[in-house]
């Protein structure tokens, strides 16, 4: 295997790998931030050099208590929305005019 190939197999596994937990934060933000507190804690051990604490303390998490996002997207489960949507209400269509072309 040529040198070219060897570094194309790693730009598409990088590249894979990296979709691939953005996906996964994407369907599962709770276990992901987990998962990524869980590897922030283990490379911030005693046994780690220092470069590599400094490192971990960026890779936390950040917190979704607060609610500071305001995007009421409700995916993380940080924030409480504002209006509660009952799915089993009734909803009320607005229709409104069609817009006409200037000729």
């Amino acid at each position: 295997m040529s040198v070219v190939g060897v570094v194309q197999a790693a730009i598409i596994g990088m590249l894979l790998v990296w979709s691939l937990w953005r996906t996964a934060c994407k369907l599962a933000p709770q276990s992901m931030r987990r998962l990524q507190a869980q590897l922030a804690d283990c490379f911030a051990g005693s046994w780690a050099p220092a470069w590599l604490r400094s490192r971990a303390l960026l890779w936390q998490p950040r917190s979704t208590q607060g609610g500071s996002c305001a995007s009421s997207c409700s995916s993380c489960g940080g924030c409480e929305m504002a209006t509660r949507v009952d799915p089993l209400a009734p909803q009320v269509l607005q229709f409104r005019p069609r817009q006409t072309r200037d000729a």
